[in-house]
C-alpha cells in the first residue's frame, strides 16, 4: 500500500482524542460511576479499548480507522443519551462530563473518516 499523503492522515489526533477520552472515563468514574447505567466492569473494559486503539493507530493499517469509526459512533450514542437523559434529571456535572465526551467522538468519527476516505482514495 503506498503512503498516505501527510493532509489525509489526522491518526496522530484521533490517538489523541482517543486518550484523553479514555483519561476522562479513567478519572471521572469513581465520581460519577453510581450515575453510570452500566456495570463498572463494561466501563473499565471500555477504558481499555479506548487506549488500546489509540495505541494502534496508525497510517499503514485502514482496519484500524474502521474500529476507530464503529468505536468512536458508538462512544458517541452511548455518551449523548447519558448527557441528554442527565440534562432532564438535573444532574449538570454528569451531563457536561458525558457531553465532553461524546463531543470527543464526534471529532473523533470526523476525522477517522478523514483518514479513511485519504486512505481510500490513495490505494485507488
Amino acid at each position: 500500500m503506498n503512503e498516505i499523503p501527510t493532509q489525509h492522515y489526522y491518526g496522530d489526533r484521533v490517538r489523541q482524542l482517543f486518550f484523553v477520552a479514555a483519561a476522562i472515563m479513567l478519572i471521572g468514574l469513581p465520581f460519577v460511576g453510581p450515575l453510570v447505567t452500566l456495570p463498572v466492569f463494561i466501563s473499565i473494559f471500555a477504558i481499555l479499548v479506548l487506549d488500546f486503539l489509540a495505541g494502534l493507530t496508525n497510517p499503514r493499517q485502514m482496519w484500524v480507522n474502521w474500529v476507530n469509526i464503529l468505536v468512536a459512533s458508538i462512544a458517541l450514542v452511548v455518551f449523548e443519551y447519558a448527557a441528554v437523559k442527565s440534562f432532564n434529571d438535573s444532574r449538570a456535572f454528569f451531563f457536561v462530563v458525558n457531553q465532553f465526551l461524546a463531543t470527543l467522538f464526534l471529532l473523533a468519527i470526523y476525522l477517522s473518516t478523514k483518514t479513511l476516505r485519504g486512505m481510500m482514495i490513495n490505494k485507488e
